[in-house]
């Protein structure tokens, strides 16, 4: 589960990602900044956006969008995207300032140059974005840097994933994570489809995380109880702040309210042990019964059912084991309402 690269903090079952993506607008203070705080909340690892917009986006993406034609140019996607681009010497700054503080840095590259500009980084893993799972060509190139690959499957249909993860085996012996994601923004409860995160588990036989888009917490619990124990959450320094993902980012406080619920249920979970733990001992002994002297037992007498009662507290002979005592012989006198003690038995 990636623990060899992205290690947990100490006595926590699961990985917190905090996705920073383009939230920080491509202002190098704020990228710090976030970083910074994502440390303090608890997470776990800082993800970002690498995009070179003209790899990005059509010329014609407008018109095709509108119309379905190349009616007309326009450069507006591109110019969106440029706003959010940040250095090669300002990834480097992030990329050490996250190492100092001891989460992972890594990111979501969205052209193959971005991969070998990450690669320049020496970047521990990479993610995958769901709008990526059909460019196996991207997908290619990643895992022939032979490291892990995080990968989302939003607005992925089965083949679009089968095709994705065998491109990825077939060109890396690297770890791949796959991520549930529903492509919404934000989430809505009914929408989440979290028991998706099982059924990908059982096709792909690979460890499931889970990327979510919601306003809160309660998803991730959820999925926590479904097994998820990799988790993405855009994040953001304030709520008021004005950031692409400002609809499903949360802040620090709340990033560490999140982390603690999810850990809180994973506890829960427990082992899935069908028999009792240590800690309901105390409890087995006060609460159940075991077997005693209905009334005087004398020596040499063949102990009868009718001569055993079932009483608390639960420090002998329990009464599902009577077949142990009817039938045997008293070795020594009995009294009435005493234990019956395995070394009366003969």
């Amino acid at each position: 589960m990636l623990d060899t690269i992205i290690e947990k903090k100490k006595n926590r079952r699961c990985i917190f990602i905090a996705e920073i993506g383009l939230n920080h607008n491509g202002d190098m203070a704020v990228a710090r900044t976030m970083i910074e705080a994502a440390a303090a909340a608890g997470a776990d690892a800082v993800k970002f956006q690498t995009i070179v917009p003209q790899q990005l986006n059509s010329i014609y993406t407008t018109a095709l969008l509108e119309s379905g034609r190349e009616d007309f140019t326009d450069e507006s996607p591109w110019h969106f995207f440029e706003k959010f681009i940040l250095s090669g010497d300002e990834y480097a700054e992030l990329n050490k300032l996250s190492r100092d503080l001891g989460l992972v840095f890594f990111s979501s590259p969205f052209d193959e140059s971005s991969v070998d500009f990450l690669e320049s980084l020496d970047v521990p893993l990479y993610k995958i974005a769901s709008s990526e799972v059909t460019n196996l060509p991207l997908i290619k190139k990643i895992a022939k840097t032979g490291k892990p690959a995080i990968l989302s499957t939003g607005i992925s249909l089965e083949r679009d994933i089968i095709d994705a993860v065998n491109v990825f085996r077939k060109n890396s012996s690297g770890e791949l994570v796959l991520l549930h994601c529903v492509s919404l923004y934000p989430l809505e409860p009914a929408q989440a489809n979290l028991l998706r995160i099982v059924r990908l588990r059982e096709k792909f036989s690979l460890d499931v995380g889970f990327s979510d888009h919601s306003r809160d917490a309660r998803a991730m619990v959820a999925a926590a109880a479904l097994g998820a124990r990799i988790f993405e959450k855009h994040f953001t320094i304030d709520s008021a702040y004005d950031c692409p993902d400002k609809d499903v980012s949360v802040t620090p406080e709340q990033f560490a309210r999140m982390i603690e619920s999810v850990e809180e249920c994973v506890d829960m979970l427990g082992s899935g042990a069908i028999e009792y733990g240590e800690h309901e001992k105390g409890v087995a002994r006060a609460a159940r019964r075991s077997l005693f002297a209905r009334h005087f037992i004398a020596r040499g007498a063949v102990i009868k059912e009718e001569d055993l009662v079932s009483l608390r507290p639960g420090v002998g002979i329990a009464p599902n084991e009577a077949g142990l005592v009817i039938g045997r012989i008293a070795s020594t006198d009995i009294e009435k309402d005493f234990l019956i003690r395995r070394e009366y038995l003969v």
